[in-house]
């Protein structure tokens, strides 16, 4: 009896494998050419093709469950082979009602989720014209020399240098005993900077949430750290100044937790602090050189930047973007925020310079934007221009924003600022240290990531193995079509 089962499945086996190899079975054709594909695929750090397979997948899967349905099935004459028509009806039907659920959750989020902040009004602003801030240089999204697509094409290209690949080195943060006319400067990665004296302390742009940098959470993730940052652990904060209104620089969360504090922010985002319940009293507004006496030791003025802003989706530079300038205990420091390269960086220095201090948009950068970002060498530089003494990298080492490997611009901006004499200093997450004592130089970065090439770039025999049965699958599928198309031609 086993003998007989054994034969049976034997049999079962030996014809299923048969009409597998039958030519004109698209089955295996298919199966060739989906399995290397994906394999090339992986192998080319191209997973991007892979997850639009899976889409494509599950659509096909989608529209083949419902050809069991009744629907449109009005002018079939066989139900049980589904017409080309029919499918394509489906499918329709399937994207329409994605797009409509897409749709009115987009539209209830925009109008229910507090993330977006309120809306800000008209200004009458030598910067404001038809609704939107406006550049003090022309500025675009694009580049003439890159394209869209070329951009789009190296997204599809994942890295696994982008981001770390482990938690990256930091130090706990603790302050330091500061003689009078000291200050201490402390760096939470990104743009997030404290200055910190015995008679006050600022923050600029502080993002201590540990979700993602967009609304509800769903953008880039922080990097880890080996030490956690929260506002618990700083000193109380006298002022915080906010250079524009995006995820990765205005907080929703951290804001709240520092609504003692007194804010400083551009035109406009005065509306989201409101809205998440900031007092009014506690928000003074700046248009570009407005300048303002925060205390007897500090001035502040606000300066332009070359960038944009916006939290939704109608809203893009509705408020003001811009940089900071602060002058105490005879020191001048200048906070960037995001800025593409400007001539505009001079005009700043001959006010309000020479600057001892500056911290400068050095990462997130790409070719196709480097307006509103700078390059390295860009940075450079900008610390030319506003003849800072010490400049130190920001919106760096938190977010996986650009096509950059997430070191490249520390080492890039450090050694390029060498081979200029320009003094880059690079302190590490979560550092304190006093500014005059010390220029904190450390290369912390050096060796966190290992970047590792496409695995088919060590096998390039496999590598044409997988395009060789590539070619096989597709040529199992289609000779067949070909050779019964030329033989019914010769028979009419």
């Amino acid at each position: 009896m086993v003998e007989a089962n054994s034969s049976t499945d034997k049999s079962v086996e030996t014809s299923f494998s048969s009409r597998l190899l039958q030519p004109g079975n698209d089955a295996l054709g298919y199966i060739l050419f989906l399995t290397s594909l994906v394999l090339w695929a992986e192998g080319n750090n191209l997973r991007s093709i892979n997850i639009i397979l899976i889409i494509i997948a599950v659509f096909w899967l989608a529209v083949n469950l419902m050809t069991r349905t009744k629907l449109f099935t009005k002018k079939e004459k066989n139900l049980a082979k589904p017409s080309k028509k029919r499918k394509a009806k489906l499918l329709s039907l399937i994207l329409a009602v994605l797009v409509a659920i897409m749709v009115l959750a987009t539209t209830i989020v925009v109008n229910f989720s507090e993330d977006f902040g309120g809306d800000a009004p008209e200004y009458d602003s030598p910067n404001y014209n038809d609704g939107v801030f406006e550049n003090v240089e022309t500025t675009t999204l694009s580049n003439d020399e890159t394209s869209t697509w070329d951009t789009l094409g190296q997204y599809m290209v994942s890295d696994n240098c982008r981001s770390p690949d482990e938690v990256l080195p930091s130090q706990k943060f603790e302050l330091k005993d500061l003689d009078e006319g000291e200050f201490s400067v402390s760096w939470f990665g990104h743009s997030t900077v404290l200055l910190h004296t015995n008679e006050f302390s600022i923050i600029t742009d502080p993002v201590f949430s540990t979700g993602g940098a967009g609304p509800l959470s769903l953008g880039p993730s922080p990097f880890p750290y080996e030490d956690e940052y929260t506002v618990d652990d700083l000193p109380e904060i006298d002022y915080v100044f906010i250079s524009h209104d995006h995820y990765d620089h205005l907080d929703k969360n951290t804001v709240r937790k520092l609504s003692d504090s007194m804010f400083y922010v551009p035109l406009g985002v005065k509306f989201h602090l409101m809205e998440w319940g900031i007092d009014e009293d506690k928000i003074v507004e700046f248009d570009w050189y407005d300048e303002t006496n925060v205390s007897d030791d500090l001035f502040a003025a606000f300066a332009p930047s070359r960038h944009f802003s916006g939290r939704g989706i109608t809203d893009n530079s509705a408020t003001l973007w811009g940089s900071w300038v602060f002058k105490f205990y005879d020191t001048s420091i200048y906070f960037s925020g995001d800025t593409g390269y400007m001539e505009e960086f001079k005009n700043i220095s001959a006010k309000y310079g020479p600057f001892d201090l500056a911290f400068l948009d050095a990462g997130q950068y790409n070719i196709a934007w480097e307006q509103v970002h700078m390059l390295p060498d860009q940075v450079i530089q900008a610390a030319i221009d506003l003849n800072a003494s010490v400049s130190i990298p920001i919106h760096i080492s938190k977010y996986e924003l650009a096509l950059h490997h997430w070191y490249e611009p520390m080492e890039l901006v450090s050694t390029y600022g060498a081979e200029q004499n320009v003094t880059i200093a690079t302190p590490m997450l979560g550092s304190t240290f006093i500014f005059g004592e010390e220029v904190p130089q450390d290369t912390w970065w050096k060796g966190v990531t290992v970047c590792t090439n496409p695995f088919l770039d060590d096998y390039p025999l496999l590598e044409y193995a997988l395009v060789y049965t590539n070619v096989i699958g597709v040529l199992w599928v289609v000779v067949p079509r070909i050779k019964n198309k030329a033989e019914s031609t010769e028979e009419e």
